[in-house]
This record gives structure tokens, C-alpha cells and sequence, in this order.
């Protein structure tokens, strides 16, 4: 099944970005994104999260949108809608990994010298360890610890350990990526690379919209027609590394919801 044209889609980071950082909550992101459905407008999750955390997420809010989980590991699309994706299915979705699974990358950090007591990976973290991490609820935790493409780090090393980690996971084809908590080790690919690949699925004359706050969402803001930086703990480190386009004065979740107000009045202007 092929889709017309969309004019318009929003493609954004969640943690610090929709959801607030310290707390997740998204509630004053609903008003936005009823707004997103009135215009027509598709709103793309392109998150650092799971499969299953996504999931969930998309259900409380309400989005039957395709996403892209693990900074750009893995693209999902209903296959309602997308039948001719390429790509295995997987609960109704077509299934497309742009990286490498969490066996291999786990693979390879156990044969790099890096000490392991350089950093915690939280696939191994016990249910209990993660929500001391993260704060999250006990099933959220849950959620989070199984990865499938990717493996975060809470980083105790050195400075010089890290780039040495960098430099030895390069030679295995890994790269890293930071985020507001975690620093990710993942395949070849990023959030940008993804959100081109959705583009296409919408239509060669689609143009984003992309919100994000931290590092891990350069490459995504990068691709943008318009860029959105939504102020977080992150938000400044993102900022010195892309040109936004907006930049909020809220935090997430209202952040949010003024970064789509912004960007539509952009729109109207056009």
C-alpha cells in the first residue's frame, strides 16, 4: 500500500523531550498532539527507549504513528498502513533494523580490554538497580533492561578510559551516542539516518518537524526543516552541537506543546 504525500510530519525524542526528565510525566503533551491529529500531521516517537517501552507509550498517548526505537536501531511500521516496507514483522509492524543486536554489541564489550568496572550496562541491571538509575516504575524497568539493539552505559571511567572505549568499539563497527542519562553503545546508525528513512515512507516532498533536547538527537534535528531544541538538563550540550530553529524556554512536558505551537505558527507563515 502506497501513501499519498503528507505535507507535514513531527518526528521526536521522548525522554526530556515530550516526557519530563525527572518525572516522565507527559499529560500537558496531549493538547498538542490532538492538535498534530486536526492538521493531519503524523507524530514519529524517535527514541533512545525499547520496543516494549515504546509500545506502551504510544498506547497511554494515544499515537498509532510508525517509530523508531534505540536511537535509530530499529524502524516500526503498521502494517496496515505500510505493507510494502521491506523488513520482517513483528506484532503487526514491519520490522526494519538499521543496527546491530544487543547480542553482538554485547559480544564485542566483553572482548575490548576496557576494565567492566568502568561503567554499568543496564541490561544487566537487576529491576531494582534500574529504577534507582532511573526512576522509573518497576514494569518500566522491566521494560527498559531488555534491549534488542543497543546497550547503555552509566559511565565511571576516566576521561582517557572513555576515549580508548570509543576508539576499541570503532574497530568492531560500534559507535556511542550520549543521552540525557546514558551513554549508548550501538551499530552504525543514529536518529537521523532513521527519520530519513521515514520521510521517504511518507513521501519524497515530506518535511519535519523534530523536537529532541540532548546529544543523542543531533543527527535527527540535523536532517529537520524545522528544529526544535526543548530545554532540559541536556538541552545546552545539544544546542552547541545544531542550529535550532526553536529553542524553548519550558521544560518538558510543556516544552513540548511550545515547540509544536512554535512550529505550526512557522507553517502558517510559509
Amino acid at each position: 500500500m502506497s501513501l499519498p504525500d503528507v505535507p507535514w510530519i513531527v518526528i521526536t525524542d521522548l525522554d526530556g523531550t515530550m516526557l519530563n526528565h525527572h518525572t516522565y510525566d507527559s499529560e500537558a503533551a496531549r493538547t498538542a498532539l490532538v492538535r498534530c491529529r486536526q492538521r493531519g500531521v503524523p507524530v514519529i516517537l524517535n527514541t533512545s527507549k525499547t520496543y516494549a517501552e515504546t509500545i506502551e507509550i504510544r498506547k497511554q498517548l494515544g499515537i498509532d504513528d510508525p517509530f523508531i526505537v534505540e536511537n535509530g536501531s530499529g524502524i516500526y511500521y503498521p502494517l496496515d498502513r505500510f505493507a510494502d516496507r521491506y523488513g520482517s514483522t513483528r506484532d503487526g509492524y514491519r520490522e526494519v533494523i538499521c543496527g546491530c543486536k544487543q547480542e553482538e554489541i554485547s559480544d564485542v564489550l566483553g572482548k575490548i580490554s576496557t576494565p567492566a568496572d568502568c561503567y554499568i550496562r543496564l541490561s544487566q541491571c537487576s529491576v531494582e538497580q534500574c529504577i534507582e538509575l532511573t526512576g522509573l516504575s518497576a514494569e518500566q524497568a522491566e521494560n527498559a533492561i531488555g534491549r534488542d539493539f543497543s546497550e547503555p552505559l552509566i559511565w565511571q571511567g576516566t576521561d582517557e578510559e572513555l576515549r580508548l572505549f570509543i576508539t576499541e568499539l570503532e574497530k568492531h563497527c560500534l559507535t556511542t551516542l550520549q543521552g540525557g542519562r546514558f551513554l549508548h553503545v550501538i551499530g552504525q546508525c543514529n536518529k537521523g539516518a532513521s527519520s530519513q528513512q521515514v520521510r521517504q515512507a511518507f513521501g519524497n516532498s515530506t518535511r519535519i518537524i523534530a523536537l529532541g533536547d540532548s546529544p543523542n538527537d543531533m543527527a535527527m534535528l540535523a536532517v529537520a526543516d524545522i528544529a526544535c531544541i526543548v530545554n532540559s538538563p541536556s538541552s545546552e550540550k545539544l544546542a552547541q552541537l545544531v542550529q535550532a530553529d526553536i529553542k524553548t524556554s519550558q521544560q518538558a512536558p510543556d516544552g513540548w506543546v511550545e515547540a509544536i505551537d512554535r512550529a505550526f505558527g512557522m507553517i502558517d507563515q510559509l
